[in-house]
């Protein structure tokens, strides 16, 4: 039984095109579970995030870290969010500044904070707090130029319940963060490669028609 004419083509085609549309299709799905994309508003994180910038967030926060840049919901401050800062300090740790210091003080510690935009008492708030277990204390970058924990001391010492971060900053340079772009880059190449093959099957069928053969079951009849 001869093979359709272009038929190698076709198949390849089919397979180019489902892999390319699983290639785009599965890294939306995996992104749009696991992160979450925000613009920052205002300079209260400079120099980190200008007034602007795109920001890629993963909602899973089981893994927080102090010193992470988060996304919160500041309600219990009686404001509405969300708001961008980084977390200063964890449940259990205690995180001070008194006026005039240079620098805060992390469980009686120096605190290193090299992403700062001026000095870290700018703003001129004094603190002195001992983060519960389950909460954060959240400062911007840009001190004085931050409606941060500092400002809602008379709640909780300023601080929030873990539960209010709801995504964490996501280095771009990850593999959780490239891979997905990569695959959609390959699928954006197969699917036109895919196209064409498909093009091309269907103008070789027409082409070169599959020749006629027997019909199964005809009964040959002498002529008289």
């Amino acid at each position: 039984m001869q093979r359709r004419p272009g038929r190698k083509r076709g198949i390849w085609a089919i397979v180019l095109l489902v892999l390319g549309g699983a290639l785009i299709a599965g890294p939306i799905v995996f992104v749009s579970g696991r992160f979450t994309v925000v613009h920052q508003y205002g300079d209260n994180m400079a120099p980190t995030l200008a007034h602007g910038d795109l920001v890629v967030l993963r909602t899973d926060t089981s893994a927080l870290r102090r010193g992470d840049v988060v996304i919160y919901d500041p309600g219990t401050w009686g404001l509405k969010g969300p708001f961008i800062g980084r977390v200063a300090a964890l449940g259990g740790e205690h995180i001070s500044y008194a006026m005039g210091d240079k620098v805060l003080t992390l469980d009686g510690q120096p605190l290193d904070e090299p992403y700062l935009n001026g000095l870290p008492g700018d703003g001129g708030v004094a603190f002195d707090v001992a983060v519960p277990q389950g909460k954060v204390f959240i400062l911007g970058d840009n001190r004085g130029n931050s409606a941060d924990s500092r400002f809602h001391l008379d709640s909780s010492g300023g601080t929030l319940p873990v539960s209010a971060v709801t995504g964490i900053e996501q280095p771009q340079r990850t593999l959780a963060y490239v891979a997905p772009g990569l695959a959609v880059l390959t699928g954006l190449f197969l699917l036109p490669v895919g196209i064409g093959l498909g093009i091309a099957a269907l103008v070789v069928r027409r082409r070169k028609p599959v020749p006629a053969g027997p019909v199964w079951g005809a009964v040959h009849v002498e002529q008289p």
